[in-house]
């Protein structure tokens, strides 16, 4: 929930919302300050601890200790977070939030909707989305509609990246390993009072594995090559107006199979992917501050190339987005905050040529504090599409932090999802489709002991969705017919007990259940448990060890198509830096250190055991 923000901070954060410090999901390096400030929750910064919604943020300094190479590696610590990859890395990878559909996830990068229009059912595919020049990941769980609109159903990950400040300095790195993997980037940033920047480049390639499971009999291994260049430039014009430049391209080359289990290897057949985001965010400062107004015109693009000799294909399509988000300080402990937005997505497909659809919207949201104690949000938005209909929906939260270092907190929203362009237009899809609608609680407590050496949490969270876009065999039509829900409870554990060390460990209980059959949703573990612990072994050097369970879970036989199960398995990854002077660092990494032979879909495979070694040059 929204504290009494100072005016300067409000305008920091809207021109500069990525130098926001943030607080870690797990476990923090024993010499990292903690100051959590979260901007996704309420579209304005706001101390997480004072957020009503269930925040988790994963820093710079904890993709650095983990040396992970893809979001999603890091996504798997995050509770109710559940990461399924079809295959090894660059295989598509989805994100089950709180077990809402992988769809029903917003995907936001530096604020820039990344989530795919040329998707069937808009997800956005994790797979080759690197960490490179990250400097925190946001993540909010259940209906965010009311703030972010479409999709944003089970929640919102807002990538945000770095921003360039002081002097000039840049970076270099390079890592190799098993597959024959390589990895190499490199960076550069600045800043002063005038003018910001920060560009990186980045390379990985890979001979990858079978992404049919080989205990099939695949042997030809799907390699995969992505590459990226990202850039943030930032222009102080005056005291009244900054404004912000932010793009990133990114390229994918990756083998794949025709499927998963026996005979579906495939050792020609290549998805190559063409990604770009935009982003031109003017912010006007008026009446001292107490009214900061944010343009954020924005474009996303994707085009898709598969392949497939008996049935090559090639799509494109884009989102392009105005948002103007003003917030208004009414107080010292009021904000308002309205905007208006205005947006078009298009796609142009096989059976679906240059397909768009128009959306108009507005939204309003007032977060109060009393005494520093008390804090609450009360928001409402109206969305208006050509096509897909209108929806109204709604967001309420609260946090209060008592005397005894013990805060609870609670929030109940609404959420929505328009049909994609592919519901509408496709062969199999109705103009005539509504939206996809959910509602979504939770409430919890956290307990700080020990001058925040041991901190405990739990929350229990319900949602149910109705209207579900799912196939009418009576029709042979998509049609609003699915119904479905999800509850469970989350356990967090995050102890210090020795100035260099550090621990934490979470649980999640997911019940999600499709109410039209009375089954289990596919891919949704019951049981599942995160844990890491980080050691500063010396001045120079650190251990972060790193385990993920999952439990046997329900999924569909790639060959048959009948319900499956996918057995339970337990992975632990194993990362290590050494200092060698201020400029100059060794890293090593070893991934499923115990080589756990284990599926996270029905008939694709994983890496077994995995090193990889290299160097990182600061200048």
């Amino acid at each position: 929930m929204l504290a009494t923000v100072a005016v300067s901070a409000l305008w920091a954060a809207h021109a500069k919302a990525d130098d926001a410090a943030t607080a870690p999901t797990t476990a923090p390096s024993a010499s990292a300050e903690v100051a959590p400030v979260v901007v996704t929750a309420n579209r304005i910064p706001t101390p997480a601890s004072e957020v009503g919604s269930s925040v988790s943020v994963i820093t710079s300094d904890d993709l650095e200790r983990e040396q992970v190479p893809l979001v999603s590696d890091a996504l798997r610590y995050v509770p109710s977070v559940n990461v399924t990859r079809s295959g090894g890395p660059g295989q598509i990878t989805s994100v089950f939030t709180r077990g809402a559909d992988s769809d029903h996830t917003l995907v936001l990068i530096d604020g820039i909707e990344a989530n795919d229009p040329t998707s069937p059912s808009r997800a956005f595919d994790f797979s080759t989305l690197t960490v490179d020049d990250i400097d925190r990941i946001e993540v909010i769980c259940g209906p965010q509609s009311t703030l972010w609109g479409s999709n944003a159903i089970g929640g919102v990950i807002n990538i945000v990246t770095k921003r360039g400040e002081g002097p000039p300095s840049g970076y270099f790195y390079n890592e190799d390993g098993s597959f024959n993997t390589y990895r190499e980037g490199f960076g550069v940033s600045g800043g002063n009072k005038a003018v910001n920047y920060s560009l990186s480049l980045s390379q990985q390639d890979s001979q990858g594995i079978p992404a049919a499971d080989a205990k099939f009999g695949n042997t030809t291994p799907d390699g995969y090559l992505i590459s990226t260049v990202a850039e943030k430039v930032g222009w102080n014009i005056s005291d009244q107006l900054e404004v912000d430049f932010i793009s990133r391209y990114q390229y994918s080359d990756v083998g794949i199979d025709d499927g998963g289990g026996p005979k579906e290897n495939d050792p020609f057949r290549q998805l190559r992917n063409n990604e770009a985001f935009f982003s031109l965010q003017p912010h006007v400062k008026l009446f001292d501050g107490k009214w900061l107004q944010t343009y954020r015109l924005s474009y996303t693009y994707y085009d898709r190339q598969d392949t497939y000799p008996a049935d090559p294909s090639h799509l494109n399509g884009g989102l392009a987005k105005l948002d103007w988000q003003n917030d208004f300080q009414v107080s010292q402990n009021q904000t308002v905050t309205a905007g208006l937005v205005l947006g078009q997505e298009n796609l142009n497909a096989t059976g679906i040529e240059h397909k768009t659809n128009e959306q108009t919207a507005g939204y309003l949201q007032d977060a109060v504090s009393f005494n520093k104690s008390l804090f609450l949000t009360g928001g409402v938005r109206y969305d208006s599409f050509r096509s897909g209909g209108q929806d109204l929906t709604y967001r309420f939260t609260g946090a209060y932090i008592f005397p005894t270092h013990t805060t609870v907190r609670g929030s109940y929203g609404t959420g929505f999802k328009v049909p994609t362009l592919s519901d509408l237009y496709a062969s199999y899809g109705s103009p005539t489709l509504k939206p996809e609608k959910s509602e979504g609680l939770d409430g919890g407590i956290e307990q700080s002991f020990l001058h925040d050496r041991l901190i405990a949490s739990a929350t229990y969270f319900y949602n149910h969705y109705r209207d579900l876009i799912d196939y009418d065999f009576a029709t042979n039509k998509e049609e609003n017919i699915g119904r479905a829900e999800s509850q469970g409870v989350e356990l967090g554990l995050t102890a210090r007990p020795w100035e260099t060390v550090s621990v934490g460990v979470n649980y999640t209980y997911t019940n999600a259940k499709d109410l039209t059959t009375d089954e289990d949703l596919p891919r949704r573990p019951p049981n599942a448990v995160s844990a890491q612990a980080t050691w500063d072994y010396s001045r120079k050097g650190q251990i972060t060890a790193g385990l993920v369970y999952e439990s046997n879970r329900p999924d569909i036989d790639p060959t048959t198509f009948a319900p499956s199960h996918v057995p339970a398995y337990i992975v632990v990854n194993l990362a290590t830096t050494y200092r060698l002077t201020d400029y100059a660092m060794l890293t090593l990494r070893m991934d499923n250190l115990f080589n756990e032979h284990y599926e996270e879909v029905d008939g694709f495979g994983e890496p077994g055991f995995a090193m990889y070694g290299g160097f990182k040059l600061q200048f």
